[in-house]
């Protein structure tokens, strides 16, 4: 089954919580003094099901009075689409215009309008209503769906309202399901035998028995035993779908409502944010989701800003909601563009904002320099498993190209000073990197090497100071040796074979350069030429070792093979 978050605003005693009654047959004032007063104060959840379209429209019916406003933003937070009430006989009243202004943060831009109470009116104050409600929706960049003139009391035009209802949620449900799961929270209780029972709505990714969450903003691990919807068990939620998760890991005391159950996307009490109407100075107020949270700001530039929030939330790129000031009023709006700064430098962001709005991986590579970006991150950033970024990749981070060219050139700079050999501690000091970030950088510079605790430029370095060398030499200074022989001090033989101190003479034969001159020096002595015979009394070899070194000769061109025999070139 499909799910889809709706909305219901307007005006306090428009109808609103009738209506969802007689659409639903479920009353939303659940609570004691919501029926002593006559008025919604929370908010109320209520469905509505399109079986021939595989559709639950889950209903959250949001409280009117302008005392409840945050209560129904918290209610906005989680809806994908909005139904709004007017009452025909008052028209449009001021807490219409406030719950549209505050869908308009969540971008809501298009809604159903439900005309309510026309039993009470005659037909041409019902066409009155009608045309004042769409001048206030055009006069703020809002669309209708659809005009559905209702009355609850006496059922007409329910029907008509109930088919565009599952028309509108068909149009706009949201694609949400392979996104990571973030849920937000509404209350807590305890059920007995069961324990503690969180309830609230699944934004995005799903959910299933056995998963662990976090609850942020506590970073509490925690375990889902059992989940229901509208009190029908099921085994996995979804994106748009009220859920009651059973997690007894936890205490009802623990948990607030606005308080976030998530896996896979990190809390950061830093974001960047665009700004639409004011900022007011000082301590002001966002709601992300269903969660007020207080901040501090600094201008960016233009409309962006970095906040500094009182605790930490699990943000993505492209959340929105509104911004209200220290009184409690709602002033204008923010855009999430970067969920998880690590560089609060006002100078690189203004820097780089065209890269964090155009090219965000980039952003965040050159953000991370030598941290590296992990998949983790990159996923919590977007809220989304995205496709691996192509870019240089050790110990499970990204690095920036540029950035690698920059430690390289550093790292020959330093090398160059301490004469070709740096202790490897002290390179990664200098360079504040990790090894796994080290062993990238000499993959890309063929001439550098960690040998013995060391950082050497193997064309500058004094081999000699190495006392694995020493010892290799020392080796191969009694004659030709196998590689196997010689595998403990495969490094420094690599070393010395690059610098010419060492032969390779194939069939896995080495020979220190010395020890081959004093061959050909021996054999010289033999005259102009000399047999295979000759060669093997006067050097002491087997044929194992004497025809790769005689063959290495004829590649160096200081003889030529003529038969049997081999002329000295020179």
């Amino acid at each position: 089954m499909r799910f889809f978050p709706l909305g219901i605003a307007g005006h306090v005693d428009h109808g609103k919580t009738s209506l969802v009654k007689a659409l639903t047959s479920i009353d939303t004032d659940r609570l004691p003094e919501e029926k002593r007063r006559g008025m919604s104060i929370d908010i109320g959840f209520a469905f509505l099901d399109f079986p021939e379209k595989n559709l639950r429209v889950e209903i959250i019916d949001l409280p009117g009075h302008e005392r409840f406003v945050k209560n129904a933003i918290c209610g906005l937070a989680p809806v994908w689409g909005l139904l709004l009430v007017v009452d025909v006989g008052e028209g449009v009243m001021p807490q219409t215009v406030e719950h549209l202004r505050l869908a308009k943060s969540f971008v809501l831009r298009e809604l159903v309008l439900a005309l309510t109470k026309i039993d009470r009116v005659d037909a041409q104050i019902v066409e009155l209503a009608k045309e004042e409600a769409l001048d206030m929706l055009a006069s703020e960049g809002m669309e209708a769906f659809g005009v559905f003139p209702v009355s609850a009391l006496k059922g007409e035009g329910l029907e008509k309202l109930k088919a565009g209802i599952g028309e509108y949620a068909n149009k706009h449900i949201r694609d949400r399901d392979k996104h990571l799961f973030r849920f937000f929270v509404d209350s807590a209780f305890s059920v007995k035998g069961y324990g503690t029972v969180v309830r609230g709505s699944c934004v995005s990714g799903s959910v299933a028995e056995g998963d662990v969450l976090i609850l942020e903003p506590l970073g509490r691990p925690c375990r889902v035993r059992r989940m229901q919807n509208h009190g029908v068990f099921v085994k996995e939620g979804r994106a748009g779908e009220r859920l009651a998760l059973n997690i007894p890991d936890l205490e009802p005391k623990e948990v607030e409502r606005g308080y976030f159950l998530v896996k896979g996307i990190k809390a950061s009490n830093r974001l960047i944010v665009k700004i639409e109407g004011q900022i007011p100075k000082g301590v002001s107020y966002l709601f992300l989701g269903m969660r007020e949270v207080s901040f501090l700001h600094r201008h960016m530039h233009e409309d962006f800003y970095l906040l500094r929030l009182s605790e930490a939330v699990p943000a993505v790129r492209g959340d929105r909601g509104p911004v209200l000031s220290s009184s409690g009023k709602h002033v204008g709006s923010y855009e999430v563009v970067h969920p998880l700064p690590v560089r609060s430098s006002k100078m690189f962001i203004r820097e780089n904002l065209s890269l964090l709005l155009e090219h965000p991986e980039e952003y965040l590579l050159l953000e991370r320099a030598t941290r590296g970006l992990s998949l983790e991150e990159l996923f919590s950033f977007y809220g989304l498993k995205v496709q691996p970024p192509k870019y240089p990749k050790v110990g499970g981070k990204f690095y920036h190209p540029e950035l690698l060219k920059g430690l390289s050139e550093r790292l020959r700079s330093l090398l160059s000073m301490k004469g070709g050999a740096v202790p490897l501690s002290e390179a990664l000091s200098k360079l504040k990197v990790s090894q796994d970030l080290l062993g990238l950088i000499l993959e890309k510079s063929g001439d550098l090497k960690v040998v013995e605790g060391y950082l050497l430029d193997t064309k500058r370095a004094r081999l000699e100071e190495l006392e694995g060398y020493r010892q290799l030499m020392n080796l191969l200074s009694e004659g030709i040796r196998e590689e196997r022989e010689l595998h403990p001090y495969r490094e420094h033989l690599s070393l010395a074979v690059r610098r010419g101190k060492v032969y390779s003479l194939g069939e896995y034969l080495y020979v220190s350069k010395d020890m081959f001159e004093e061959y050909v020096k021996r054999l010289k002595g033999l005259g102009r030429e000399f047999t295979i015979q000759q060669a093997k009394e006067t050097l002491g070899l087997t044929r194992k070792y004497l025809i790769p070194l005689l063959e290495h000769m004829d590649r160096l061109g200081i003889t030529r093979r003529e038969g049997e025999r081999r002329v000295f070139l020179r």
